[in-house]
């Protein structure tokens, strides 16, 4: 491969290199949408949260599931060591259960009751205050503001009144429940005394794990909460992402391109054709001096219609002199030793049968017409000759070995 060759595969192994470079620069000299950094902030943070909740979930579930196996052991164990009061005191450790829930709703139905009866205090408090200063400024009006004031605090003490009563039948509902639970436990307390006092340790171990067990399944519900938010948070991150995406994608197929740069290879092809048109306008040089060359020694040589004239010393006998630097021709016109490419330029001495391309104005120019049909004339003039010469030279063969022989 010649130099220039290895150059331009240099250069085509070296653009694609270069072209990723001037990617990267034009997307670094574009400038960033700043929505993308927070985003991806609140994603790098939901991914944290998700694997700190997951490992915290695992941690509690299988704290939970530890638990309820210990428990599950130890209260076997007792059940073994205790026997059959166990059965027996149930009734009474299960109306214990249903008096301590029905103290619970009682004592939530009392807290609605009194907030209702705090509201429908305040209300009508509202309802005297604006009838006191309405009756003690005599020039005052009862205009629209204040009649809507009073509308709306009367509602108000309507609505606290209707609150107030269904609080209280619920009071009065948990509380009569209570009672009777209360009374029940009683009762069962005194039929079984001796059976409860010998299964109470099983009982009380039986609560405490329950406590145990009800704050580990209060945690794992926690942390499944966390993490389904973490993860809503995750989607959410990941769906505004997308949007940023093809809002930049979207603007980027409006934006309106600029020029066309040079492809890969694009200033070894301009050299290329510029080697390319100086060999076509040397060819072309090169043909029309071979041309001139052939007619000037066909009128040199001796008669061509007597093929007995023509000797090998005839043939080389006469000399060719070129007004240009390059060396006479041989035995025979038709071996022409044509100069090299650094010795061209004398060829523009020699006057030419075809005028230069650049001459011609045009294809339907007399001028063209004129070029063309000299060449064609003188094409078919250089083919007889030719054909001339070759019956020459053979007939000399033939003169030469009936020589020989």
């Amino acid at each position: 491969m010649d130099p220039p060759d290895r150059g331009r595969a240099k250069c085509a192994e070296e653009s694609p290199a270069e072209e990723e470079e001037e990617e990267e620069e034009e997307e670094g000299d574009e400038e960033v949408d700043p929505r993308i950094q927070g985003e991806l902030e609140k994603l790098n943070q939901s991914t944290d949260d998700i694997n700190r909740w997951e490992t915290e979930l695992e941690d509690s579930r299988q704290r939970f599931r530890a638990v309820l196996a210990e428990a599950t052991a130890k209260l076997d164990e007792h059940v073994k060591k205790i026997g059959k009061p166990v059965e027996d005191s149930k009734p009474y450790w299960e109306a214990r259960r249903a008096a301590r829930q029905a103290q619970l709703e009682a004592q939530k139905a009392t807290q609605e009751f009194q907030r209702a009866v705090e509201i429908l205090r305040a209300a009508k408090e509202t309802i005297a205050l604006a009838e006191e200063r309405l009756l003690e400024e005599d020039t005052r009006q009862f205009d629209s503001a204040w009649q809507e004031m009073l509308n709306h605090a009367t509602q108000r003490v309507m609505e606290a009144e209707q609150s107030r009563t269904r609080s209280e039948l619920e009071h009065r509902k948990t509380a009569a429940k209570y009672n009777t639970a209360i009374n029940h436990m009683k009762q069962l307390e005194k039929k079984l005394k001796r059976v409860i006092n010998k299964s109470r340790p099983y009982f009380e171990l039986k609560a405490q794990y329950y406590l145990q067990l009800e704050q580990l399944r209060r945690r794992v519900d926690e942390r499944q909460a966390q993490l389904s938010h973490a993860k809503a948070e995750y989607r959410t991150a990941l769906r505004n992402l997308e949007s940023i995406s093809d809002e930049i994608h979207a603007r980027r197929r409006l934006t309106p391109m600029g020029p066309r740069g040079r492809g890969v290879g694009a200033e070894g092809d301009r050299g290329s054709a510029d080697d390319i048109s100086n060999f076509k306008m040397e060819s072309d040089g090169i043909s029309m001096v071979s041309m001139t060359f052939e007619e000037d020694g066909g009128n040199r040589t001796t008669s061509e219609d007597d093929p007995e004239t023509c000797s090998t010393g005839s043939l080389g006998s006469t000399p060719i002199t070129l007004p240009h630097p390059y060396p006479a021709s041989s035995s025979c016109p038709t071996s022409l030793e044509l100069p090299g490419s650094n010795s061209l330029e004398g060829f523009g001495d020699v006057s030419p049968v075809l005028g230069p391309r650049s001459e011609c104005s045009g294809a339907s120019s007399p001028e063209c017409d004129q070029e063309r049909g000299v060449a064609i004339n003188s094409k078919k003039k250089i083919k007889q000759k030719q054909t001339k010469r070759n019956v020459c030279l053979k007939s000399i063969e033939s003169e030469t070995k009936s020589r020989f022989i």
